[in-house]
């Protein structure tokens, strides 16, 4: 029989409620639609925590998603984008948000 010490599977959305208020906090807005499986997706790796993200349903609010390129797509308090699935540390990075 073998026992691997240390070797446990973490959950990707795991104690992710502090890092998404930070995202907020410092005006990261996510937007997306209920109908793109990237946004499904991206969601997904907040988990529960997601519901402290800014979002924007992009099925509902056609104006303020007028000029993106595709989504999903994050909009920093600098006014840069990016487009498409991002990983959290990317999101860490440009928010200085640390991630647990």
């Amino acid at each position: 029989m073998l026992f691997f010490a240390g070797c446990t599977q973490q959950t990707p959305n795991e104690n992710l409620d502090t890092f998404a208020q930070c995202l907020t906090d410092n005006w990261a807005v996510m937007y997306g639609s209920v109908t793109c499986s990237h946004c499904q997706d991206q969601k997904a790796m907040f988990g529960d925590s997601f519901q402290y993200i800014s979002y924007v349903e992009c099925t509902k609010d056609f104006e303020r998603c007028a000029n993106l390129k595709g989504v999903p797509t994050w909009e920093f308090k600098d006014g840069t984008q990016l487009a498409w699935l991002q990983k959290l540390s990317v999101l860490a990075e440009k928010t200085r948000c640390t991630l647990p």
